[in-house]
């Protein structure tokens, strides 16, 4: 549960409005404000909710996101180029939003003393092969450098895989094409990735708050592939098979053979330090999507419900 006066940037996408929806469910004592530029999107959530503060603004026009930043109590910084194929064709922009975007935010945090703030990172952080990876990648190096400066605000980061059933996520588009009477399309059928639900992200931003300054929270998360989300949502085992994207890998990790000297395990999430701090004298596996736990069909449904 948190409280106070929250800013979630890209508030008006589909984390920010997962993270409304659990605000109103368990009554929190908060006063939420969305900042994004999708004017749509913003009207929509207001609509819904209208008790929720909306802001159109850019995460790279700084003059506009410290006046929405100015007394607030945390920010949420889910602002971002988000789809692989999108940043591979679209590298400067990709640079412009997620890595100058994020250092923006937290300057402004830093100048303003915003108590806390944390960032949204994505396992395509590690070892990144795309735009999108390497600029969250750099996300994350940079609130870890803010963290080392000594300031009265504390930065946080949460590192996690893909939310089933969000904007522009496969399943969106598979059901789309069911509905129209078209095939879906497939890249690699065997091709793994991690799945949590909207409300495990609210989760694991909440404990993520609760670590110290600089390091990031990841969940140890269950995997599916691709075929089998198929299978086990929209009942298709025929597809179309098209080309991988570009950037798109067949796995995904959520913590690197390298990062494994500065991670330790805590319940059901690895908690990892700074690389910039003292090695543990062992460290801890790699953790990827072909070797975690796999999804059962009842598992999945659970999250989907969830």
């Amino acid at each position: 549960m948190l409280s106070g006066k929250i800013l979630i940037t890209g508030g008006a996408g589909y984390l920010g409005k997962a993270i409304i929806k659990r605000s109103v469910q368990e009554k929190w004592d908060c006063d939420i404000t969305i900042f994004s530029t999708d004017a749509v999107k913003h009207i929509q959530v207001v609509n819904q909710y209208p008790h929720i503060h909306s802001v159109i603004g850019d995460i790279r026009d700084g003059d506009t996101l410290w006046a929405a930043m100015t007394g607030k109590d945390l920010v949420i910084h889910a602002a971002a180029v988000k789809h692989i194929d999108v940043s591979e064709y679209n590298s400067i922009d990709t640079f412009d939003i997620n890595v100058t975007g994020s250092l923006n935010v937290l300057r402004c945090a830093a100048q303003l003393g915003i108590p806390k703030v944390i960032g949204i990172s994505t396992d395509k952080a590690c070892h990144p092969a795309n735009a999108y990876g390497s600029s969250k990648y750099m996300m994350e190096k940079m609130f870890q450098e803010f963290s080392r400066l000594g300031l009265q605000t504390s930065f946080h980061l949460v590192r996690y895989g893909n939310v089933l059933d969000s904007t522009a996520s496969v399943l969106t588009s598979w059901k789309k094409a069911v509905a129209d009477g078209k095939p879906i399309k497939i890249t690699d059928p065997e091709m793994t990735r991690f799945w949590l639900s909207p409300s495990q992200a609210v989760d694991h931003i909440i404990n993520a708050l609760k670590l110290p300054s600089g390091w990031i929270r990841v969940p140890m998360l269950p995997a599916l592939s691709i075929l089998q989300l198929a299978e086990y949502t929209v009942g298709i085992v025929d597809y179309e098979h098209i080309s991988v994207r570009p950037g798109e890998k067949k796995h995904e990790t959520l913590l690197t053979e390298e990062e494994g000297w500065h991670a330790t395990h805590f319940n059901s999430s690895i908690i990892l330090k700074p690389t910039t701090d003292q090695r543990h004298k062992n460290k801890i596996d790699t953790y990827t999507s072909d070797k975690s736990h796999q999804l059962t069909k009842e598992e999945l449904m659970a999250l989907l419900n969830d």
